[in-house]
């Protein structure tokens, strides 16, 4: 077994990983690079695939982790290079429509969790993760020499905002497989203990809504149903409308209450319009746009662009996130655009508004001793990360020599007897408009 990665290592982002046995591949994510401040590259960062283009017989498929853009963001131009079955739980499956649109969906297919799949020479199975984004998977990748443990992105909440916690049991079996190999997200591997649970954020978002005077605007992700959940939640205990603004948010929130992720039993979510027709103090807004990106609902907002809402004096924003890595100058920059207009903005910085989607420390330790794999690759996350991360690895029991600490391109051989450093392929990134 072969495992080359070809983006998210060394970096944020444009996640995508080959796995490769007896002349045949399976792929795992493909994402994109968000724009930086150091980088002067117009448009988004997918993964170079030299190294595929004269393999495309090759290619049984490619499994998708999740619905996040660094996982998904990409899957469009990589299926008009090669046309190949993706698979994927169902909510991710719908995110990944939305990106791709008509042309590719035929190549779309769904899994269910723990079910055994083949493809060729390679067996594998999703099992369910923690995330800021429900239908979250790890995959379990089987060939006759090896297996391969891939996390996802994930982390451990006991009292999950929606779904379940992570199998601890179904891990710990995983251990069973000889030969194992471990790659696992390495985000917040510099971040001591462990990473709070999304219901901690509810005491807090409920005494801001309960003090505000006027508005409250909340900012964040999308994808981030949970977060939309609480604010639902609380809202409806506090006799609160809830209406939802951006396209993205729009979409997703729809299809999460016709599908069940999201509930909304005492119909509290209306439209923007009707919120219109209410006092100010009977009404939160969720928007897109936690990054400040130019376009979403509340950078257009913080700009004064915005075609329907503008920042009032009496409005309480809560910008629910913290800033991507190259990201902090945008960020900031938003945070005091809305000040300037005379609202009170409440952020990450100065109370708990906010938590992280990936595993800290502690939870980077505890899925190392659940699984006890022979070999460790770290992932997701640039090289301080990659390097925190094979220090807990050691510090965890893996023997040094059995650690990988890679970048992209970078080729790691399995046998049934050892696994080496090989040769180096082409890997890079190429810049599309999305």
């Amino acid at each position: 077994m072969k495992i080359i990665p070809l983006g998210g290592l060394g970096e944020i982002g444009k996640n995508m990983m080959v796995v490769e046995y007896n002349s045949q591949i399976l792929i795992i994510d493909a994402g994109i690079a968000f724009p930086s401040e150091i980088n002067s590259n117009p448009g988004f960062g997918v993964a170079d695939t030299k190294y595929l283009s004269d393999k495309k017989n090759m290619i049984k498929g490619i499994l998708i982790t999740h619905g996040h853009d660094d996982h998904i963001g990409g899957l469009s131009y990589f299926l008009s290079q090669f046309q190949v079955p993706v698979y994927s739980t169902p909510l991710t499956k719908n995110f990944i429509e939305f990106k791709i649109g008509n042309k590719n969906k035929d190549n779309l297919h769904i899994v269910d969790f723990y079910e055994s799949y083949k493809l060729g020479e390679f067996q594998f199975q999703f099992f369910p993760v923690c995330h800021s984004i429900p239908d979250s998977a790890g995959i379990l990748v089987k060939t006759a020499t090896a297996s391969l443990v891939h996390t996802g992105d994930f982390k451990f909440d006991d009292n999950p905002t929606i779904g379940n916690p992570i199998n601890t049991e179904y891990l710990s079996s995983l251990s069973s497989n000889k030969n194992l190999i471990l790659c696992s997200d390495s985000t917040y591997a510099e971040k001591p203990g462990h990473t709070d649970s999304e219901s901690l954020l509810a005491t807090n978002l409920e005494e801001i809504i309960r003090n505000a005077q006027g508005r409250v605007l909340v900012a964040t992700f999308s994808s981030l149903l949970s977060r939309v959940q609480q604010i639902i939640n609380i809202s409806t205990k506090l006799e609160r409308k809830v209406a939802v603004v951006g396209r993205s948010m729009i979409r997703n929130l729809n299809f999460a209450l016709d599908s069940g992720y999201v509930r909304d039993p005492k119909n509290t979510v209306i439209s923007l319009k009707e919120s219109s027709n209410l006092h100010d103090n009977q009404i939160v807004l969720i928007t897109t746009g936690a990054q400040g990106e130019i376009n979403s609902a509340m950078g257009l907002i913080s700009n004064m662009r915005h075609s329907e809402l503008k920042i009032q004096k009496g409005d309480t924003v809560v910008i629910s996130s913290s800033p991507i890595p190259g990201n902090e100058v945008r960020y900031s920059h938003m945070i005091n655009n809305i000040f300037r207009q005379g609202g009170e903005v409440i952020y990450q910085s100065i109370s708990l508004v906010h938590v992280h989607g990936h595993g800290s420390q502690n939870d980077l330790k505890r899925m190392i001793t659940l699984v006890r794999p022979k070999y460790f690759i770290p992932i997701h996350g640039e090289t301080r990360h990659l390097v925190a991360h094979a220090k807990i690895a050691e510090n965890s029991g893996v023997e040094a020599q059995n650690i990988f600490l890679i970048e992209d391109g970078y080729t790691v051989e399995i046998t049934k007897d050892k696994a080496i450093l090989g040769p180096r392929v082409a890997s890079g990134t190429t810049y599309i408009n999305h």
